[in-house]
């Protein structure tokens, strides 16, 4: 059963503050042998690419995301708070995707949990659905300026005339890092004014993903709701917090947790929190869902309404991702003997393959309103209708830890997926 999200007609007691969230997606490209509005000064190599006509997003096709959001996040998840943009990653993938071939390409698409042209299609989709929206999304290629890095014209082709991509020509040197830290800057609404401090001399291609989301939600919380409250976590550890309280028509409920939606401003998305049953870890209520359960979870249910509870909170979360993807089955990219990356290009030294992964994440949700950042740095390196009225009222005071999402109700897309651990 997937999940029934509120209409635009489906909700009362909406309440709400500011909340912004950004998230980007970098993947650097070396060459290694096989067996071993902006001011910028790299030149831009876009005009000659024909943006190819989107096809109409069909409701709910953005459902599809949800098995890699849980993998992605179940593969990340510690003590500590953990926040990820699932799509911002399959727009990472997709342009990777584009240039891969063979069992490489296979291993990635398993990961992202379709094909490679099925995602870009979805994605190419969904950009032209998040025009004038709170959402925008941004890709970018940036090519080292090198006589020894040939790279196809079909996938500068697919990726720009399909998902969006800027092709920029750059030297790689710390003007390229600056020109990349202003497009980044500029592409999250400055929530994510530095990217990198330096290019790796082996770096031949920067494949850049930006993503950023600015909305109201439907109503504010009201002042007098605003107390302070205790936050325990998974230790017993207790935390003073300041909690933010109103009531949701649209209440969840499963077997493994309870939660609520909340919807931003015109009803196109909505923050999802859900809150692990007594004696349910944050691991054990990840470990137990899978995309199917989540979108059945996320089903209101009918007749009840939520009295939340929302913790305003600040965290930030840094982690090497290359080992969560290899688990996930995508061992061949960063193997330099295995990696099919010939539909992208080759390098002086021989073919690309990815060597790390990077992950840089903030949240921050107070009184005024919610802030949100993600950056990820993938690098290759060289190797050689109107609802019944409410029945029943039940509590959701998020006063440990507990998983939350951005979801974009449309698309049925998770943009946004995160725990919160200490909110302390």
């Amino acid at each position: 059963m997937g999940a029934r999200f509120p209409t635009k007609g489906e909700t009362m007691f909406r309440r709400a503050l500011r909340v912004t969230a950004s998230s980007l997606v970098a993947l650097s490209l070396v060459a290694g042998a096989a067996g071993c509005g902006m001011s910028l000064t790299a030149t831009e190599l876009t005009a000659g690419i024909k943006p190819a006509e989107a096809a109409s997003l069909e409701v709910g096709e953005g459902s599809q995301a949800y098995d890699f959001a849980l993998d992605l996040l179940r593969q990340s998840v510690d003590d500590e708070n953990v926040l990820v943009s699932p799509l911002s990653a399959l727009s990472a993938l997709a342009m990777a995707e584009n240039g891969a071939s063979g069992e490489t390409l296979a291993q990635m698409e398993q990961v992202a949990g379709m094909g490679a042209d099925e995602l870009t299609d979805l994605l190419q989709a969904y950009g032209a659905l998040a025009d004038d929206s709170p959402l925008s999304l941004a890709n970018s290629i940036w090519l080292r300026d090198s006589d020894g890095l040939s790279v196809e014209d079909a996938f500068l082709e697919a990726c720009g005339g399909h998902l969006g991509s800027q092709v920029f020509s750059a030297p790689f040197d710390g003007s390229t890092v600056n020109d990349v830290n202003t497009w980044v800057s500029e592409k999250t609404h400055e929530m994510i004014p530095q990217m990198l401090d330096e290019i790796p001399d082996s770096a031949q291609v920067l494949l850049v993903n930006a993503l950023a989301f600015e909305g109201d939600w439907e109503e504010p919380f009201e002042e007098a709701m605003v107390a302070p409250d205790t936050f325990t976590c998974e230790d017993g550890t207790r935390r003073d917090v300041t909690m933010m309280r109103s009531t949701e028509l649209d209440y969840l409920e499963g077997e493994l947790a309870t939660g609520f939606i909340k919807p931003y401003a015109g009803y196109d998305y909505a923050f999802v929190g859900l809150l692990p049953a007594e004696g349910v870890s944050v691991r054990e209520l990840l470990e137990g869902l899978d995309g199917d359960a989540l979108r059945s979870l996320l089903t209101p249910v009918e007749g009840i309404v939520a009295e939340i509870g929302l913790p305003q909170f600040t965290a930030s979360y840094e982690a090497e991702l290359s080992d969560a993807l290899q688990a996930l089955g995508m061992t061949d990219a960063f193997d330099p003997e295995l990696a099919d990356f010939s539909r992208m290009g080759r390098g002086e030294e021989g073919p690309l393959f990815i060597s790390d992964v990077l992950q840089k994440t903030f949240v921050d949700v107070n009184e005024e309103g919610t802030r949100a950042a993600a950056a990820t740095v993938v690098t290759m390196g060289e190797g050689t209708a109107a609802p019944p009225e409410p029945q029943t009222i039940r509590e959701v005071i998020l006063d440990r830890p507990f998983v939350y999402l951005i979801v974009d109700l449309r698309a049925d897309m998770p943009v946004f997926i995160g725990t919160a651990m200490d909110v302390g």
